[in-house]
């Protein structure tokens, strides 16, 4: 999906990219940060972090792909995943 709507609207000049974080540190993930089991397993699921991914990390990657550093990135689903796909 997110191919085709970037290829319907680039020549708009118009970019469509997708953020896919892991388990972030938000008051909806409350109950998985006070889960012993789960914090450990974001250790090795999350290697690059250890830990929960701060909502300001994935910010960050909003923040680059909205900028013009970023202009000619266009259909890609960007993870933001501390290493959770390649751990397996």
């Amino acid at each position: 999906m997110t191919l085709a709507a970037a290829g319907y609207y680039a020549p708009h000049k118009i970019r469509m990219n997708v953020l896919a974080p892991s388990l972030v540190r938000t008051p909806m993930s409350a109950r998985a940060q006070s889960n012993p089991d789960i914090v450990d397993f974001m250790k090795q699921k999350q290697p690059l972090k250890g830990d929960l991914i701060e909502a300001a990390e994935v910010a960050r990657v909003a923040c680059f792909l909205l900028s013009d550093e970023s202009f000619p990135v266009t259909g890609e689903v960007v993870r933001v995943d501390a290493g959770w796909a390649v751990t397996g």
